[in-house]
Formats: structure tokens, sequence, C-alpha cells
């Protein structure tokens, strides 16, 4: 059944003109009860969700939600894996095809990180296009045809080529994931939740990958990539069962449906309708990096995400200089270093889960500091600041000879602690600023994250060897401690700022929108009104 509303002209589609209407009839059709149409003339019928529908993916089954999360969530994995992967196995890949030095030694990781800042640049906005579930299957299987040409790569430059494309591809989960989650979760407790999860995965996974590398290289390099190949694999034919969550392509492909079984032109989607959101080539590539110069909150996350995320890749290059050097470990037992790295940023997840528990519980006490995302989300990175440039100092003044080897292999609990929590913190703020705009907020951090990785490993080994391990190490402290007060700026600065944004003030528009068709209820309404 679809409840046909009958409306006046005063009823504009667009979020530049949303305006109160009043329903002059309601019919009720027999077809499908998910879906409302909205007669705004003789030529043009609008569909919309209906109010509870099971269509809307904010309203589908728990169980539905939850293999969607998963899913997006094994794909960020296992880019994540892929990143690092080659990190142990580069001196014997090295051996192999006859190359040497230290600019090649990053070459395969720092490719593949070229190929997550192109990436981003044509996926997100895509995914705000034609749909998430198009974009992350077709970019995951020829990312896995991508590591099938790794393994059986016959020479350096093919190998790196195949890196290329699996850096192009595997940008796609890293960005767009993150939509997947704002599109099912309109809650701001589940999304925050769900937002943990995937910022885990999405930092977890280049740990686990020098750990495959180290683990498995004494049966040939290949084998890494092997195993690499085994789980996308998996990954791939759960990822085939994926649900679309854009609700705009969802309510597009019902109003083709409607045309194509009336044989007319009249049915239409708001996104048909709304004439701002056209799209273009030239809009593909621009709204990532628009948004990246343009929105304050985006790009001074991004920052802050990206020395995170950059000196986990630095250290990718730093251990193996500062254990085999100080203590004479070998690549297997360097490798196992990164443990306590991955405890720490799986523990991070457990203590975003306390705190919004915590503020969950404020909030239903109407306690006065519980309100606002920036409390929500903030304060933990607000922590984490501090703590990260600590670990880095424990790391440049632990790793001595004179000092056994647990000293600094300890550090990487509270460096990965810290720097997950970041990620975490910025990241979900940013995604519950920018809801169905978060693919491309999301794609802007990538971006930046991605130079700054493939950038900082190239002067590791030229900084260790001038400074030595305790000064270059504590020089990369002193860097975070100039990244500290980015949160602290954010929390006080952050509602001023969304007040001036243009992508936060649509959302708020799109909010109105649903509220006058009946879509949401006013105590959603509110929350969102909060959120932006």
């Amino acid at each position: 059944m679809f409840g046909l509303q009958f409306t006046d002209r005063k009823v504009l589609v667009t979020e530049r003109h949303i305006a109160s209407r009043e329903s002059k009839s309601v019919s009720i059709l027999q077809d499908d009860p998910d879906y409302t149409l909205i007669e705004l003339n003789t030529n043009q019928t609008l569909v919309e969700f209906s109010k509870d529908s099971a269509a809307d993916p904010t309203n589908w089954t728990l169980r539905k939600k939850i293999y969607n999360a998963v899913v997006g969530l094994v794909v960020v994995l296992n880019s994540g894996i892929s990143a690092s992967l080659p990190s142990n196995a580069i001196p014997t890949i090295m051996q192999e095809f006859g190359q040497s030095g230290n600019g090649q030694k990053v070459l395969p990781t720092a490719i593949f990180l070229i190929g997550y800042c192109v990436g981003p640049l044509v996926w997100s906005p895509l995914s705000e296009t034609v749909g998430r579930r198009l974009i992350l299957v077709w970019t995951f299987s020829i990312f896995v045809l991508g590591t099938l040409g790794c393994a059986l790569a016959p020479n350096w430059i093919a190998l790196l080529i195949f890196r290329l494309i699996c850096g192009t591809m595997a940008a796609a989960p890293q960005t767009v994931s993150g939509g997947v989650y704002a599109d099912m979760f309109s809650n701001i407790k589940s999304r925050g939740r769900a937002m943990a999860l995937y910022m885990s995965a999405s930092s977890f996974g280049p740990i686990i990958g020098p750990i495959i590398s180290g683990c498995t290289v004494r049966y040939g390099w290949r084998w890494t990539f092997r195993i690499d190949l085994i789980i996308c694999g998996v990954t791939w034919t759960a990822l085939l069962f994926l649900s679309e969550t854009f609700s705009p392509v969802l309510l597009k492909k019902q109003a083709r449906r409607l045309c194509k079984e009336s044989n007319s032109k009249r049915y239409f989607s708001p996104q048909e309708l709304d004439s701002t959101v056209g799209f273009t080539f030239t809009q593909t590539l621009t709204r990532p990096l628009s948004m990246l110069f343009f929105e304050p909150i985006i790009l001074f996350s991004a920052i802050y995400v990206s020395l995170a995320w950059s000196m986990v890749f630095f250290y990718f290059q730093a251990y193996p200089i500062i254990f085999k050097g100080t203590y004479g470990f070998d690549v297997a037992m360097t490798s196992l270093t990164y443990l306590p790295m991955g405890i720490g940023a799986a523990s991070s997840c457990l203590f975003t889960l306390y705190y919004d528990t915590i503020f969950q519980k404020a909030q239903k006490m109407r306690k006065r500091w519980a309100s606002g995302p920036e409390i929500q989300r903030l304060p933990l990175s607000c922590a984490a600041g501090p703590l990260l440039a600590i670990s880095m100092f424990w790391l440049a003044w632990s790793a001595k000879q004179n000092i056994p080897w647990i000293a600094p292999v300890l550090s990487g609990l509270i460096f990965g602690l810290s720097y997950q929590t970041i990620f975490i913190s910025l990241l979900t703020y940013v995604t519950d600023a920018y809801k169905i705009y978060s693919a491309s907020a999301l794609a802007s951090s990538v971006i930046l994250r991605s130079i700054a990785g493939a950038l900082f490993p190239l002067a590791a080994d030229p900084l260790y060897a001038k400074l030595g391990v305790a000064w270059a190490t504590s020089l990369l402290g002193f860097v975070s401690i100039a990244c500290i007060p980015i949160p602290f700026a954010l929390l006080y600065y952050g509602p001023s700022i969304r007040r001036k944004s243009p992508f936060c003030q649509r959302l708020l528009e799109e909010d109105e929108k649903k509220r006058l068709s009946g879509t949401q209820s006013p105590e959603e309404l509110e929350v969102e009104r909060v959120a932006v």
C-alpha cells in the first residue's frame, strides 16, 4: 500500500524551499506500505518513505543491521591489513627482484597509500550518488584481483603497479563504510558505538599486516599475499550479500519502478527533484577536497588523525631499526613487538563505550554538561592527546641496551590506546556532524592521512641515522604536543562552526523536510537538531 497524499503547490521539494503543507486527501494504494506518494502536481509525484517504513535503512531489523555493519567492518579491516602487509617481507622481496636502497624499501607501502589518496576523490562522492553497495562490491572485487596480482608479480615494477591498484580500490571501504553506518544508525548513541568499532577496524588492520608478513616470510614472501588473498576471498563472498543503505538511491529505484509499472515519468525521488544535488564529474572530484579546505571541523580533525595514522606507518620503519639495532631482534621477533600496540588499540574501543555509557546516563539525569555532540565525542581525544606524546617519549628514552626490551615494547600499549582513541573520537564527531555526507567527509581525512602515511616513513632511516633513537623519536613527540590543542578548540568552537557550515545547515533542512512529510517524529527531530 502506498499512502497517496495530495498537497497544494506550497509543498516545495528541495531543501532550499521546504515549507509547511496541508494534505487535501489521502488515498491508499495496495502495492507497498513502505512508501508514501506526495502529489505535487499532475506531472510530478514525490516518492518518500512512510513513517516506520521497513524499507528505510534506519528501520531495518537488528539482525539485518548487524550483518551489514559486520561486513562493512571486516572489509575495512582487510583494507587496513593490506596497507601495511609487506612491511616485514620487503627485504626478501627486494633481494629476489634485485632492488636496494632506503627509497625503494618504502615503495610497496607508499605506493599503496598513494592509491588511498586518489581513491577517495572518486569513491566517496560516487557512493553519495549511485549508492554504497555498488561502489563497495566493485572496488573490493578489483582489490581481490590486485592482491592476486601481487602474489604472482613477476618483477618489482609489476608488484608496485598491483599495489597501486590495491590501494586505490581499498580506499573505498575506508571512506564509504562510514557512510553505511551513518545511513543505518540515526540514533546518535547507536551510530557512535558502530563508528567506534569501524574506526577500530580501520586502524587495527595496519597493525595486523606486519605481524602476518613477519610470521609468513620464512615460507616465501608470496605466501604473505596468499594469506591476504584467502582472507579477502572470504570477505568478498560475504560482501555480495550486502544491502544498499543509501536512502536517496533506494527512493530513486522505487520511483523508477513506479514509472515503469505505470508507463509514465511522473514519479520522482527527492534527490531527483533537488537541483542542488545534480551529479557532475567536477563535483565528484572536488567535494572531498572542498570539504577538507573549507570545513574547519574536517580540516583540523584530519590534521590530528593524519599525525596519529602516519606515526603508525613511521613505526613500521622505526621498530626494525630500534629493536634490531638495540636488542638484536630478527624479523619474526620484531613483528611481535606490534602486539602491544594492537592490544592498546583494541582497548580504546572499550574506553569509548564506557565513556558513552557515562554520557548516556548523564543525559537521562539531565546533567547540564551532557549536551551537544562536542561533549559527547571530543573529551576522549582531549585525554588521548597527551598520552600519545607520552608514549613517544617513553619509547624514545627506554630503548637502551641497559634497559630490558619489554620497557620500550610496552610503550606500544599507550600508543595504540591513544592514537586509536583520537581516531574514534574525532572521526565519529565528523560523522555525527555531516551524516549522509560523511563518506565525503571521511574521504577528506583519508586523503590527508594517506599523504602523511606515505611521506613519513621516508624520513625514518635518515632521521634515526642522524639523530639516533632517542632524539628522532622525541622529535615526533614534540610534533604530537603541537596537535594537543585541536580537540580542545573544537570542543569550544565546534557549535559556532557548525552553525556556519553549509553542509550542516543543509542537513538541518533535510530533517525539517522529514518532519513535514511525517517520516520523522518530533523526538527524533530534536535529537538531530542537537547533533546538527
